[in-house]
């Protein structure tokens, strides 16, 4: 599926806030996280329930908000950065919880609080990876493999981890290295 990335500001002037890139940020990394699933799903494994597909989206998330924080490291001041990557979590955890309100109906629990825990493991977890010219090295995609794999029925485990590194994870790379590589171009307005 062809799909386009956002990556320059429709108006340009003062520099943008860290709320206004922030937003835009978690939008478009929601927005490549479930095109993951959705993706898999059309390559028929099988994903049978909207908590599985969820679950699926919160794991893509995880290691996307990583991507995004070690991105933006060294691109912006560490009080710039800590605000961005906050306000993109809790942005994050707005969007997936009204998603999961209108798909599964409200929960119990609170979704916001599942998905922010989910992230404070996996960002612990994550943060033991290495990167290689800016990229998630391959043990570091493999976990990603490995998350998504515990979410999926036995008859795909055989090709799960395959298709979450060979394929999904270069393709949600690229989209959201587009929309990074436009927001934070010099010439993008956002700083």
């Amino acid at each position: 599926m062809a799909i386009r990335v956002k990556s320059k500001w429709h108006t340009q002037g003062a520099p943008k806030s860290p709320f206004q890139v922030a937003t835009v940020i978690a939008s478009l990394i929601f927005w490549v996280a479930e095109e993951k699933a959705t993706h898999m799903q059309q390559a028929h494994f099988e994903i049978s329930s909207k908590e599985q597909g969820f679950a699926m989206i919160s794991e893509y998330l995880a290691f996307l908000v990583q991507y995004t924080d070690r991105f933006v490291y060294q691109r912006v001041d560490d009080e710039y950065r800590s605000e961005l990557i906050n306000i993109m979590v809790k942005r994050l955890a707005e969007i997936i919880e009204d998603n999961q309100i209108a798909h599964m109906g409200p929960s119990p629990d609170n979704y916001q609080k599942r998905f922010i825990n989910l992230l404070v493991e996996r960002l612990a977890e994550y943060a033991t990876f290495d990167y290689e010219d800016g990229e998630p090295n391959y043990a570091c995609r493999r976990f990603l493999g490995s998350k998504i794999l515990e979410q999926m029925p036995k008859r795909d485990h055989s090709w799960t981890i395959d298709q979450v590194v060979e394929i999904e994870v270069p393709n949600a790379l690229t989209l959201v290295r587009k929309g990074l590589d436009g927001l934070f171009a010099e010439d993008s307005g956002t700083l």
